[in-house]
Parts: structure tokens; sequence; C-alpha cells
């Protein structure tokens, strides 16, 4: 095949999930699109669609084929975007999205940075706990946490949490500091509690390998800076994202316990909607990001570095809830 305009062709009515919608995109006539997906069905041998009146659908060797197309699309996206990004001036406004915890401890410390290597970057922050689609909300990019399920989205594995037992001087003066993970049964502690109302599991990395525990805690919260907040009052030990503890590990108002057990915890990721042009500006932040969480903390509570293989895969666009008014 001479080109990948078919192939792109192809990929953008599977999306858009007709013609009609595929040809405005493109800048086609329906006609025309639907004469180039028929030539890649000719050079393939295959039919890649089931065409009626009311609706397209995949057949099995069509989906089979837009799965892969998907992402040879996007490497070599990535790779041409790659290429003219050092030829491009990042400039206008960019959308975040990230958790509010995240946003707070681990961002906006340091955008000064940012701000300082991309002065003409204006940043709208878009801080939430709760699941959105970024075409939607009109959001560039986005940072999120743990296992992603599969999309039209781009997903990069920039790093890691790692999750840390914490206690305030004050609580380790009164109580001492637990030994083990059985002398942790003894000590009063501290837990985060999901919407679900099912506590978290703390996670323990021993010689015999990873393991998660049920704490038994005498206090549950369902805010992740209240549990910290909590611990700094000396109210009992937490296990906690070191990068959201990171300044008061600094401050001196909570320390590590145990730090044999440090577990890896949940993976950061950057992820943003698949583009036929990536914007300047999302591949600097893309770029800053990466070195963020890859820098070493000067606090005991350092942030782990992500691993050397890049990991770039597509994943799934979570559905965004109905909004609630206060």
């Amino acid at each position: 095949m001479e080109d990948f305009s078919a192939i792109s062709a192809f990929v953008r009515v599977v999306e858009a999930k007709s013609f009609a919608s595929a040809a405005a995109q493109l800048g086609m006539t329906p006609s025309g699109v639907s004469r180039a997906v028929s030539r890649l069905e000719e050079h393939l041998g295959v039919r890649l669609l089931f065409r009626s009146t009311r609706a397209l659908r995949l057949t099995d060797d069509g989906a089979s084929f837009y799965t892969r197309c998907k992402e040879i699309l996007a490497d070599l996206t990535e790779a041409t975007e790659a290429l003219g990004y050092s030829h491009r001036k990042p400039t206008g406004k960019l959308r975040v999205g990230m958790s509010v915890s995240v946003g707070r401890a681990a961002i906006i410390p340091l955008l000064s940075e940012f701000e300082k290597r991309y002065p003409d970057i204006r940043l709208e922050l878009m801080m939430c706990d709760y699941p959105y689609d970024l075409n939607e909300e009109g959001v560039d990019c986005a940072i999120r946490m743990g296992e992603l399920e599969d999309s039209s989205l781009i997903a990069r594995k920039i790093g890691y949490f790692r999750n840390v037992l914490l206690a305030s001087p004050e609580y380790l003066q009164k109580y001492g500091a637990p030994s083990s993970l059985d002398d942790l049964k003894n000590h009063r502690c501290i837990n985060y509690v999901y919407p679900n109302g099912r506590p978290r599991q703390w996670q323990f990395d021993t010689s015999s390998g990873r393991i998660e525990v049920d704490v038994n805690a005498h206090m549950l919260i369902n805010d992740g800076e209240s549990v910290i907040q909590a611990a700094v009052a000396g109210l009992g030990i937490i296990q906690a994202p070191h990068v959201l503890a990171a300044c008061m590990l600094d401050l001196g108002k909570l320390e590590p316990v145990m730090t044999d057990t440090v577990s890896t915890g949940k993976n950061v990721w950057i992820v943003y909607p698949q583009k036929k042009h990536l914007s300047a500006r999302v591949q600097a932040f893309i770029e800053w990001s990466r070195e963020l969480f890859e820098r070493p903390f000067e606090s005991v509570c350092q942030m782990a570095p992500a691993p050397v293989v890049d990991a770039l895969r597509p994943v799934r666009e979570l559905p965004a809830p109905q909004r609630r008014t206060q």
C-alpha cells in the first residue's frame, strides 16, 4: 500500500460510527471515504465493515484489523510529533486534569519551574477526584494513577508512587515505633475508606514478596489529605503515597516507620486523546511531568523513578458521572 490514507479513513469511520461524520473530520466527501474503505477491503481481500442504512458494524476481521491500525497510527503520530517538536514554540492555553491530592502535593509546588521553562503557556488545572471524559471536558491531558482500561486515549507511564508507613514524632514518643507487621496490630492505625465503604488494604514488600493486609484501624477517613493531617495530629500510624506526605516529612511533622516494608504503589500515567497533531504545549507538559516523576527528591520519602521502557498503550475513557449540585 502506497500510503496510510485508506487506513486512516477506515479508523476514522469506525471511531465516528458513520461515513458522513468521518468525512467531515477528514475534509472529504462521504463517497470519497466510502471508496477509500472499499479500496482497502479490495486490497486486503476481506470485508472490514457490514454496511446498512441504519448503522455500521465491524466484521471479525475488521475488528482485529482496526485494533492493529489504531496502534500503528498512534505510533506514527508519536514519531512525527517527536521529530517536529523541537521546531515549535509551546504557546497558548493548556488544560490539564489531575486529582486534588496529586495536584496540591506533587504538581503545584513545582509549577514555577514549568512556567519559567514555558512562559508562553497559559496553564489551566482541572483538579477533581471523579472520573471524566477528557474530550467532553475539553482537557488536553491528565495525570492518572493505577491500572487503566483500554480505550482511544493514549497513556504514557511516567512513574509510580511508593507507599510508606508514617507517624508523628509525638505519637512515636508516646507509643514507640512498630518493629514488625505483627507488632503493627498493637498500634493505633488510621486508614482511608473508599466511597463504597471498603477500607483500603495496606501493601508491604517483604522478603517473601508483596502482601496486602486488612488493617484493624481505630479511625477511618474518606479523604486522603485528612488521613495525613490526622497522622500529623498524633492520632495514629498511616500508610500513604510518599509524594502526598513529602511536605510533612520535610517539615519534620511526620517520620517514616518500618522503611524495610516500603511498597511500590500505583503507577502514574499521563493520558491524552489520540489526535492527528499533538500540540507543542501538550508535548511540553508530558516531558516536564516525566522529568518531575523521575527526579530523586531531597525528602526522605523519595519519588521512585519511572521504568526505563516507555510504556505506551491505549486506555479506555471512563464514563463521566452525572454532576452533583452542592
